[in-house]
């Protein structure tokens, strides 16, 4: 359920893995719309992770929009759960609805202090809130997963996202075959690959009992020097691809969400409690998803290649 439909590629991929794939385009923000789905569908168990991650212009231009998809949405989704009698309901939140907790020591746990300054922190963190409303006044079982930064296989551009992961925003140069400009300096991430976020959201979807509302959802690895690495190993896909650090008084054109260093999220309540471990530290995502790029080229059509 989404705004608009998967690019073809993706859903000739999806249909390959069986199951049955049903598409329905649905704002999360219509409370009619979301019931009907619920009702037409009765899902046993649901992952809500519609959002609009709005970077500070946004903030202001879409102020409502942003509201009404982030929060909004959130309790139109967990209303019709709750009505359809829904066993179980996963929010992805993020690391960000930390605020500035997130700059203010090497680790993260959930029960750190929440400190939300911009509007997608706010409205992540209210979410959250509203997640734990349902939960003890309502008794829906609804779990939150916060997720560090993400990046690998399935990203793209849906126009909603104001910041793309580093590493999608090196591939599309990349392919566009256009000079990357590095950031001089890399701030610290809590990355963490698509595919260990797909593994840890189903396993908490699937553990028979929790002891917890809330769960960090990270790597556990310490990350280092990524866009130079990610780079490097792209060449073997792109092997014109031209990358270099930024020389004093030249902006980079690849940035990062913010350029401060962030803490790394304690993922220490989900291991012990549902046997989950990542898969993927430094190495072997950048070598995955350059495995998986140089395999899936038809995934990627950028119009607006050259633009800087």
């Amino acid at each position: 359920m989404g705004d608009r439909a998967m690019p073809k590629f993706a859903e000739k991929t999806l249909t390959r893995a069986g199951g049955k794939l049903t598409q329905i385009i649905c704002d999360v923000s219509d409370g009619h719309a979301v019931r009907e789905v619920f009702e037409r569908f009765r899902p046993d168990r649901v992952v809500h992770a519609a959002v609009i991650t709005a970077g500070d212009e946004r903030e202001f231009r879409e102020f409502e929009r942003v509201v009404d998809v982030n929060v909004k949405g959130t309790a139109n989704v967990l209303q019709s759960a709750l009505n359809t009698l829904a066993d179980k309901v996963i929010y992805v939140s993020s690391g960000s609805a930390y605020g500035n907790t997130l700059f203010a020591g090497a680790q993260l746990l959930e029960e750190s202090p929440m400190v939300p300054d911009s509007l997608y922190s706010i409205t992540k963190h209210a979410s959250e809130r509203i997640c734990a409303r349902f939960r003890h006044a309502r008794n829906l079982n609804v779990t939150c997963v916060r997720l560090g930064s993400v990046f690998g296989p399935w990203e793209r551009d849906t126009g909603v996202r104001d910041t793309l992961s580093l590493p999608m925003q090196i591939l599309q140069r990349a392919l566009c075959g256009e000079e990357i400009r590095l950031p001089a300096q890399e701030p610290k991430r809590d990355w963490i690959y698509s595919r260990d976020v797909a593994r840890g959201l189903a396993t908490v979807l699937e553990a028979p009992s929790l002891r917890h509302e809330v769960y960090n959802l990270g790597s556990g690895y310490k990350w280092c020097n990524v866009a130079a690495d990610w780079s490097a190993r792209l060449r073997a896909v792109a092997p014109g691809l031209r990358a270099r650090a930024t020389e004093a008084g030249e902006q980079p054109n690849v940035v990062f969400f913010g350029g401060r260093d962030r803490a790394m999220m304690g993922i220490y309540r989900l291991t012990s409690e549902t046997g989950f471990k990542p898969r993927f530290d430094q190495k072997d995502a950048l070598a995955d998803y350059a495995a998986w790029v140089r395999e899936n080229q038809d995934y990627f059509q950028f119009e607006q290649c050259g633009a800087t």
